[in-house]
């Protein structure tokens, strides 16, 4: 009996953004209308959060070169994201859930897992449109992380097989970058830092995508 070829396979975290960009057709752009409009949200000033804010940014500020990549999950990125209040009814949050595609004419696939994101669904995530990859500190750097969250969103592009933009965030320790991915071009952030008063910039920022997700999951 003939043995069935097994198709090689790629991890995401094999990847850097030079990688995806060749393979997949993209094209980075110096700045996009959402990079304009996210840096030009103001920082909340009265909010419900802010005392929690700021209490897991002096944290941050203490221990950001001490956490290991759990750590810095745990401790600051998680909290920090769940003060947004990504809940809705039209979409949810999802963890380290499995993604695949093939490539190359179906002669590749590429995987790994999705630290976060939003989708439809309650049990298996479908139509993913943002997505969070949390970093080791800067100090401990072994991967490309925007390679990693561009691969993952490029992936969930082909899968939603739709003309939406999809929206990401990486973390590289104490700072924060913002990303979109818009047909075969995307544009990345300059950095943000949530050590200091940033941080509520950053909150800010995060409130004006879960304002996009809610229009798109509402459609």
């Amino acid at each position: 009996m003939k043995k069935t070829k097994k198709i090689p396979r790629k991890p995401f975290k094999n990847w850097d953004d030079e990688q995806v960009s060749i393979e997949f057709g993209l094209k980075r752009v110096k700045t996009h209308i959402f990079i304009e409009n996210i840096d030009a949200v103001e920082p909340i000033k009265a909010h419900p959060a802010k005392i929690a804010i700021e209490e897991l940014r002096e944290s941050l500020k203490e221990y950001v070169e001490t956490w290991n990549e759990d750590e810095l999950k745990t401790m600051f990125i998680n909290p920090f994201v769940r003060l947004a209040n990504f809940v809705s009814p039209n979409y949810k949050v999802f963890t380290q859930r499995p993604m695949s595609i093939k490539y190359a004419n179906d002669s590749l696939i590429t995987e790994g897992k999705v630290e976060f994101m939003l989708a439809k669904g309650l049990k298996t995530p479908r139509k993913p449109y943002f997505f969070l990859h949390e970093y080791k500190p800067e100090k401990r750097r072994d991967n490309d992380p925007c390679g990693q969250l561009l691969i993952a969103m490029v992936a969930s592009q082909k899968m939603n097989d739709d003309q939406l933009p999809l929206y990401g965030i990486y973390v590289v320790g104490r700072n924060w970058f913002f990303v979109i991915l818009d047909g075969n071009e995307y544009a990345v952030s300059k950095s943000y830092s949530a050590e200091d008063e940033e941080v509520f910039k950053i909150f800010a920022m995060l409130l004006y995508i879960k304002d996009i997700m809610e229009k798109i999951y509402a459609e």
